[in-house]
């Protein structure tokens, strides 16, 4: 496996991903002192970032490409609980003291991660309302949005959720063709079961159902949706995402 190497392009102020990101986008000193913190890395692809369960060093920030994190089960199983865009704090529990990493970090396209050390950023909180109020809003927001994915596992039967897993997909990776909507992200089978939290074969079972019935289409990892007012219905959902 080769070695992620340093950036050339680590100035937070040219980023162009700068605007969507959960903590960079900041002026003045705030900007001067998290420069002074923080370095930035280049990974290639199936590149591992972190791994879960090893002690937190840093916060990191996906500054380009996307990676993809995933966490075992008892039984020996990956789930894969999150495709990272660019802009975004890779794993938000990283402020408790001992913290360990949750997931497993893989980097699925060239990307550029910018990596903060982290007991220098918690200083920081303590000197700069603006860096605290962030974290406040962020946290907030990812504890709002698990609780939404723990009733979606807890009420959804298995066609459900693969359903509403296609539309989330839409929402954040759709392209427009000419017979519907294309997912532009290619995702194998087995990572489509492991956000879904479900087996390979139930997953397949269920899109080859929904391309029999002609909501979606396949051909190899591209999946097009046809009917995305059906597909909702099957997610219980009144419009799509």
């Amino acid at each position: 496996m080769s070695v992620p190497s340093s950036s050339k392009f680590s100035d937070c102020k040219i980023c162009p991903n700068r605007t969507a990101s959960d903590l960079c986008d900041l002026e003045g000193q705030a900007s001067e002192d998290f420069e002074k913190i923080k370095w930035s890395v280049i990974y290639q692809p199936s590149q591992f970032v972190f791994y879960e369960g090893h002690a937190v060093l840093g916060l990191y920030i996906l500054c380009s490409g996307r990676a993809k994190l995933t966490r075992g089960t008892d039984r020996g199983q990956q789930r894969l609980i999150e495709i990272v865009e660019p802009g975004k704090l890779i794993e938000k529990h990283t402020f408790q003291d001992g913290a360990v990493h949750q997931s497993t970090c893989e980097v699925i396209e060239p990307s550029q991660i910018c990596i903060v050390d982290r007991s220098q950023y918690l200083t920081l909180l303590t000197q700069n309302g603006d860096f605290a109020v962030r974290i406040i809003k962020l946290l907030s927001h990812e504890m709002g949005v698990s609780l939404n994915e723990t009733d979606q596992f807890a009420f959804a039967s298995a066609r459900e959720r693969v359903a509403g897993l296609l539309l989330e997909l839409v929402d954040r990776y759709g392209e427009p063709v000419q017979d519907g909507v294309r997912i532009s992200l290619q995702l194998k089978r087995e990572e489509l079961a492991q956000m879904a939290a479900m087996t390979v074969e139930t997953v397949v079972r269920i899109l080859n159902s929904f391309q029999s019935t002609q909501l979606i289409h396949m051909k190899g990892r591209d999946i097009t949706i046809l009917q995305p007012d059906r597909l909702a219905r099957a997610a219980h959902r009144t419009t799509p995402t």
